[in-house]
């Protein structure tokens, strides 16, 4: 049987949910909801799951730690094993990404092989279940526009401007991609 655990913490984004499967993280989301509501959808989600800070604690440190603009590399095991291979692939290389970097969709798909694969390479990226950890909000669109979010386009600006990074189409903020 499965151990799940979960939690919310407050941060200046909104409440961030953490759910792990027997110790790998497998979900990470922010929402603007009522505490107690987000507790009854992990209720629903997780029947068996454990509430438990204390199993996020050194996840809580870095995440803090990262909202202040501090440089954090997220050494956070997850499990993105019930997706696709495709999209596996895609949020692997998305791990690559350095910190304080930014790179297109174009140039993942390229990465992988693929030349012409920028949408699917958006919509692996869109099935993200642990953003921040798999930075996902690091791939913009090859005009240096900042693209979609699965957590909204606001949230993806705080995030990379928590990373020194400012996108529009005239500045063109690729560093080595």
């Amino acid at each position: 049987m499965d151990l799940i655990r979960y939690a919310v913490l407050d941060s200046s984004l909104g409440n961030i949910v953490l759910v792990s499967k027997n110790g790998r993280l497998i979900e990470l989301d922010i929402k603007n909801d009522d505490i107690y509501r987000i507790r009854k959808s992990l209720t629903a989600s997780y029947p068996d799951g454990i509430e438990s800070s204390e199993s996020f604690h050194k996840l809580c440190k870095l995440l803090d730690r990262y909202l202040k603009g501090e440089r954090v590399d997220f050494d956070v095991e997850v499990d993105i094993s019930h997706l696709g291979v495709f999209t596996r692939n895609v949020l692997e290389e998305l791990r690559k990404i350095p910190y304080g970097e930014v790179t297109s969709y174009g140039r993942i798909g390229k990465r992988l092989g693929y030349k012409n694969a920028a949408r699917a390479v958006g919509q692996a990226v869109g099935r993200n279940p642990v953003p921040i950890i798999i930075p996902c909000h690091r791939v913009i669109r090859e005009d240096g526009s900042i693209g979609g979010f699965s957590m909204g386009v606001r949230i993806k600006e705080k995030l990379l401007a928590a990373e020194g990074i400012k996108c529009s189409p005239s500045q063109r903020p690729f560093k080595n991609c």
